[in-house]
């Protein structure tokens, strides 16, 4: 199955004179033909489903406390 995005949540496309629309951004189908329209769009981005599984975000390294310095009075 190929899965595409895109950035507009409503895009829609025809193949063969049938209309086809993604929904919430999202678009997924095995029709070969379908495919290869969507591969020829600029605004549809395929992704693999591999990479549709959601990971767990890294956390960002913690700062460490800044030494405060004397001013000098």
């Amino acid at each position: 199955m190929a899965v595409y995005k895109s950035k507009y949540r409503e895009l829609t496309f025809y193949v063969d004179g049938e209309l086809h629309a993604f929904s919430s951004g999202s678009f997924s189908t095995t029709d070969e033909r379908v495919i290869a329209v969507l591969d020829e769009l600029a605004d549809a981005l395929r992704v693999d489903e591999s990479e549709v599984i959601e990971t767990k975000p890294e956390k960002p390294a913690q700062k460490t406390p800044a030494k405060r310095k004397p001013s000098g009075k």
